[in-house]
């Protein structure tokens, strides 16, 4: 184990000393030295614990990969504790050249292309787009065509705001204040509406 610390004399830290500017570099000077001074040590190669076992995955989504997921990666993975199932993050569909919205059914080659998208949920799309990193979203579906069943409607919204169990207060003497209606939904909803007890309170994306 090596370890650099820089500081007084009589072991008492020193304000003056910065450890990215002191200790960092003198640290990794040694143990760039180290093996021309130890040229007969050898490091133990690490082995993985017993019960792992490598499988591959979808890179992006640290899951099985599905047919069209463009690239794969090994992990580490524990049989029978790790969580693993299919990815279902990279999904097929047909676009129309001219607009480039989903393509209706029947499908004409002249006119459609097969594309494969990333299907993030809602929620992860504003970190990537936080992060500067804005994903390429799924086209919608053009105007009195039905979305093709390549784009998958089975991700239920999921309310993060107002949470459950929970009772919220209204002052009256604070009119401006209200509930934030908040939900993570599916790549490929555009718009979501909102009932209380049956009725219908509002609608936002």
């Amino acid at each position: 184990v090596l370890v650099v610390w820089v500081g007084n004399f009589d072991a008492t830290p020193n304000p003056a000393f910065v450890g990215i500017k002191t200790a960092a570099p003198l640290f990794f000077r040694i143990a760039d030295a180290l093996p021309l001074a130890l040229p007969e040590e050898r490091v133990p190669a690490d082995r993985p614990p017993s019960g792992l076992t490598r499988v591959e995955v979808c890179a992006a989504s640290g899951e099985l990969p599905n047919r069209w997921c463009p690239q794969t990666r090994k992990t580490w993975y524990i049989p029978g504790v790790s969580p693993i199932r299919v990815s279902d993050l990279h999904r097929p569909v047909m676009v129309d050249r001219l607009t480039g919205k989903a393509a209706c059914p029947p499908f004409d080659p002249a006119t459609s292309e097969l594309q494969v998208f990333e299907f993030w949920p809602s929620d992860l799309q504003r970190l990537f787009a936080d992060a500067g990193l804005p994903r390429r979203t799924p086209p919608d579906a053009q105007r009195d065509c039905q979305v093709q069943a390549a784009i998958d409607t089975r991700e239920a919204p999921r309310i993060t705001s107002p949470l459950t169990q929970v009772t919220y207060s209204l002052r009256l003497s604070q009119p401006q204040e209200s509930i934030t209606l908040a939900a993570h939904a599916a790549a490929d909803a555009r718009l979501l509406y909102w009932f209380a007890d049956h009725t219908l309170v509002g609608q936002g994306t």
